[in-house]
């Protein structure tokens, strides 16, 4: 009991942060769609996508090491942190240098400033890591909530403040910087026990072999999203790949929206369920079922609402993302089944499969992406549905192999919220002939699938007797419970 208990309240608080962070890094979007050109928006994504896919090996794993470790102390901490130091400040060593050479790359000068100022985090980065990793292993996740959240307020309000001044896409540099140095001073002062900021530069082996799979693995995952933008960056322009960011943007905040919320738990929870004898293959098939519940209904919909979608949140300079949007959505539905095959491959110490699936991904992608860039960013973008049906294909494959995943079970969970995410998609469909939205207000259109699709989702949930229905029908009563109470007081 104890353990659900901990478990429900490591979810909220983890929801609680990175809900209101998403929000507010997309509240944030949307400004800056209005604030910045396709062109501005194009030459940012180009150089933030270099500087992130660095960034993904600065982290070496250090997290996901110290939550899987049995025992840690304080010896085995600092070596992990100066592994990372030794990582992270190379790699920024090789940003600083590589950045005169990618500018000239892509014929942008700009491109060489942004990534000055964006290696200065790798100089940082380090130094999350261990308290981050110290925090969710005792599940304290308000702590981390109360980070990322203070640390996306500070980035936003920096962003804007500096694009406002004229700073264009320098200013979405120097905010990031500013809000990272706001989340190291947060992390001092309210460091949790154990954290050290003195490193041993001493070899751990088993850390090594660990951070070297998952970092290439998290590169893999960050250059596959990348791919495009860099893709067109190259063949076509910066506006171009502003459209094309636009339009993947929505759909990977969505996804992220709902997958963010209970990703930092679930490593944790299998974990623990692994160490305490039980089945993992039960309890990821069991995170697979709520999640679908929530992620192929609102990827329907937001395939078949693309129109209303963007014009309304972004405005009419992004038409060229509607069909972009479109598109991908159907590509997040596919690789949305396997969201938490990374926790299921790390707590199996299957690392090697988790590295392998990402490589044969990557490289994959990049093949389609290649061969679809002349004909056009909707080639590209249906180009990337097909990686999409192939990674789900290979992750199905790996997983069978690493905890004995069955093909019959997963078609069992799948099919429910296929049915639930048809049924959605094909209420927007009809509302679209009645309203048609290319010529109605896409404000009020969006306010007419708000008002609608919740309520024709959770009858379909009931009708099927989803587990997420009683999830949810659970919470309701709680907060009704706790009207009721506050109205008696009253």
């Amino acid at each position: 009991m104890q353990d659900t208990k901990s478990l429900k309240v490591a979810f909220m608080f983890s929801a609680m942060g990175e809900y209101s962070t998403q929000i507010i890094a997309f509240v944030t979007i949307l400004i800056l769609a209005r604030l910045l050109t396709p062109d501005e928006i194009g030459v940012y994504a180009v150089a933030g996508t270099a500087s992130i896919l660095a960034s993904e090996l600065s982290n070496f794993g250090v997290v996901q090491f110290l939550i899987r470790e049995k025992n840690i102390n304080e010896n085995k901490i600092r070596s992990v942190l100066g592994v990372a130091i030794t990582v992270s400040w190379g790699l920024g060593l090789s940003i600083i240098l590589s950045a005169p050479y990618i500018a000239v790359f892509y014929d942008e000068q700009a491109i060489k400033i942004i990534l000055w100022i964006l290696s200065i985090s790798f100089f940082i980065v380090p130094f999350f890591g261990v308290p981050i990793a110290l925090w969710k292993r005792k599940m304290q996740f308000h702590q981390v909530a109360a980070m990322t959240f203070t640390g996306q307020m500070v980035t936003s309000i920096s962003v804007v403040t500096l694009v406002l001044f004229g700073f264009s896409y320098y200013g979405l540099a120097l905010g990031a910087i500013i809000g990272i140095i706001s989340r190291l001073l947060i992390t001092i002062t309210f460091k949790p026990p154990g954290t050290v900021w003195i490193p041993r530069f001493t070899l751990v082996r088993s850390m090594v072999k660990f951070g070297f799979f998952t970092s290439l693995t998290n590169i893999f995952r960050r250059f596959t999203e990348s791919i495009p933008d860099l893709v067109i960056g190259k063949v076509a322009t910066m506006a171009d790949v502003g459209q094309f960011s636009r339009g993947f943007g929505a759909i990977l905040f969505l996804n992220k929206i709902i997958v963010s919320a209970v990703m930092p738990v679930i490593l944790p929870h299998l974990a623990e369920v692994k160490r305490s004898g039980k089945s993992v293959l039960d309890a990821y098939l069991r995170s697979m079922n709520l999640l679908l519940a929530f992620t192929f209904p609102v990827f329907a919909v937001a395939g078949a609402a693309s129109y209303p979608m963007i014009i309304a949140l972004f405005g009419d300079q992004w038409d060229s993302a509607i069909s972009i949007t479109s598109i991908l959505a159907i590509w997040v539905m596919f690789v949305s089944v396997h969201s938490f095959s990374a926790s299921a491959f790390i707590i199996s110490g299957a690392e090697n499969l988790m590295f392998k699936s990402g490589l044969i991904v990557t490289i994959f992608r990049l093949i389609l992406v290649l061969s679809a860039a002349p004909q056009g960013i909707e080639l590209i973008a249906w180009a990337i549905v097909v990686s999409g049906v192939f990674e789900f294909c290979v992750l199905t494959l790996m997983l069978k192999q690493c905890i004995g995943l069955k093909i019959n079970k997963m078609v069992v969970v799948l099919l429910p919220n296929l049915f639930v995410a048809f049924i959605c998609w094909l209420t927007i469909i009809l509302i679209d002939y009645v309203v048609v939205f290319e010529e109605t207000n896409p404000f009020k259109s969006l306010a007419i699938i708000v008002t609608v699709l919740p309520i024709v989702w959770l009858l379909l949930l009931r009708v099927t007797k989803h587990e997420a229905w009683y999830l949810i029908w659970g919470i309701l009563r709680k907060v009704k419970a706790l009207i009721r109470v506050k109205l008696v007081r009253v």
